[in-house]
């Protein structure tokens, strides 16, 4: 064998373990990449499936419901063609078409008391999660461009309404309570809120709380005037009555 032969096969035998690990390079890359996207598909799937079942009933309407079950389908056609065997996608897609199919879907979510911090929290991060899956959409060409403005405007109007309604609960319950102070309190929250609002369109919403604020002032004032006059009274009793015990017992000691 040739001194050139040999050196013809050593490189070409070079040339095919570095192509061959080129060739399984890319067929990890290509098999992460895959796996990342199913990944990234699933977890969209389930927070759209998620959000549809669970958002609070009066954020919910036909139309909103409508469009969630298309971004649904059109998440798990995007799963089954990645994984065309799933029998899983494959069932939740016929389900959901089945859905759409009957016309306007119904809407069976429960509605949700925001009386509290805490309600309000999960409400307005429902809503937030709501605002990042429609945006994820648009990015991903499901939804235009129009309808995500549209769909964006209403959250962030519910958002607003979250937090005024959290506010006035608060308020009332502390009036049922009689502490009219921390009813103004809760007042003036609501009121430095809507003044942070860039939109003109809470003018009206403004205006009611302000008015709620000086009824609150007014009844705090009222409460401690009565206060004060019944602390009076009762000084002026218990002076009246230190004064005739003392007469008796001088009367007593003569």
């Amino acid at each position: 064998m040739s001194t050139m032969l040999i050196v013809a096969l050593v490189i070409g035998g070079l040339i095919l373990v570095v192509g061959i690990g080129f060739f399984s390079q890319a067929l990890e890359r290509a098999r992460l990449e895959r796996a990342r996207a199913l990944a990234e598909l699933q977890a969209r799937w389930n927070h759209c499936n998620s959000i549809n079942t669970g958002l609070p009933g009066q954020f919910m309407t036909v139309e909103l419901k409508q469009l969630l079950l298309d971004i649904e389908v059109k998440l798990l056609e995007q799963l089954l063609k990645l994984d065309p065997r799933n029998a899983r996608y494959s069932t939740q897609l016929t389900e959901v078409r089945q859905q759409l199919s009957k016309g306007e879907p119904k809407v069976s979510n429960a509605q949700v008391a925001i009386n509290n911090e805490t309600a309000a929290q999960a409400a307005r991060r429902q809503l937030s999660d709501l605002m990042q899956l429609l945006e994820a959409a648009c990015s991903g060409g499901m939804l235009d461009g129009q309808a995500y403005q549209h769909w964006a405007r209403q959250i962030r109007q519910h958002q607003v309404e979250t937090t005024l309604t959290m506010y006035r609960a608060l308020a009332e319950a502390a009036m049922r309570e009689g502490k009219p102070r921390v009813a103004k309190l809760q007042y003036e929250r609501a009121v430095d809120y809507l003044s942070k609002q860039r939109s003109g369109v809470h003018a009206d919403q403004m205006a009611v709380f302000r008015h709620l604020l000086i009824q609150a002032e007014q009844t705090a004032i009222q409460m401690e005037q009565g206060a004060a006059g019944s602390e009076l009274a009762e000084g002026v009793q218990a002076l009246e009555e230190d004064d005739q015990a003392w007469r008796k017992k001088a009367l007593y000691d003569d």
